[in-house]
């Protein structure tokens, strides 16, 4: 891997974490507040990590393994902010029901 592959790589590992978060918090965010735009945002800022990882399994020069790994998170990260937003509803459902 060359330095600037090295960099390149590097910033797309960063963008992909970064849209991760946003897409994690503005899920939340926009359920909060019942806003389909945030919840729209959300899954854009998902669909634009897919892209990256896309970008990052077809054209970086990581191992075989490291970008099975990016794949893989990006895939099972799609349902984990919807499956917790659930669990912290049923969750609170359960204490309010028991005072």
């Amino acid at each position: 891997m060359t330095p600037a592959e090295m960099v390149v790589t590097s910033l797309l590992l960063g963008l992909f974490v970064v849209l991760a978060g946003c897409y994690g918090v503005l899920f939340c965010v926009g359920r909060l507040r019942a806003n389909r735009a945030l919840l729209y945002a959300a899954y854009t800022a998902y669909g634009m990590q897919a892209a990256v990882a896309a970008s990052l399994v077809l054209s970086s020069s990581l191992g075989e393994w490291w970008k099975l790994l990016v794949a893989a998170s990006c895939a099972v990260y799609l349902p984990i902010p919807p499956a917790t937003w659930r669990f912290l509803e049923s969750l609170h459902q359960l204490k309010e029901q028991d005072s």
